[in-house]
């Protein structure tokens, strides 16, 4: 499977807040970031950054678009933001767990949406696409 460039961004970010998790799932944060909030912030943060790069659609995209795969999508994001607010409230562990496995199913289920509908796109040729409106030229 080919990733597009902003599926590769999002890879990309997931992968490091996966790194981030496990490190302090582990245990081996630096002190100064061992904390449920802190590592917590770091993984929401880049699970913001790969949701605006690859999970959310243009709005037009959105109204139009798989209704299942909005529907899923919607309430993925509903649990990783729930989840959020009681990981950074309450300090919970279970809830940044939450929080991280909401992140790989959305970047999981966006990714492989994302390689269908490039796999189903007709190609088209340079003939077909429209040309720049000259007219509009100032010389």
């Amino acid at each position: 499977m080919k990733l597009q460039k902003r599926d590769l961004i999002a890879t990309c970010l997931v992968a490091v807040a996966a790194v981030v998790y496990a490190t302090w799932a582990m245990g081996a944060m630096p002190s100064s970031l061992d904390t449920v909030r802190v590592s917590g912030a770091i993984v929401l943060a880049l699970g913001f950054a790969a949701s605006a790069t690859a999970v959310v659609p243009t709005f037009g995209q959105l109204m139009h678009g798989n209704r299942a795969y909005l529907a899923l999508t919607s309430i993925l994001g509903v649990v990783a933001l729930v989840a959020g607010v009681q990981m950074l409230v309450g300090s919970s562990g279970a809830a940044l767990t939450a929080v991280m496995v909401a992140m790989l199913a959305l970047w999981l289920i966006s990714t492989v949406h994302h390689s269908q509908l490039a796999k189903n796109r007709p190609v088209q040729s340079t003939a077909d696409q429209p040309r720049a409106d000259r007219s509009r030229v100032s010389v």
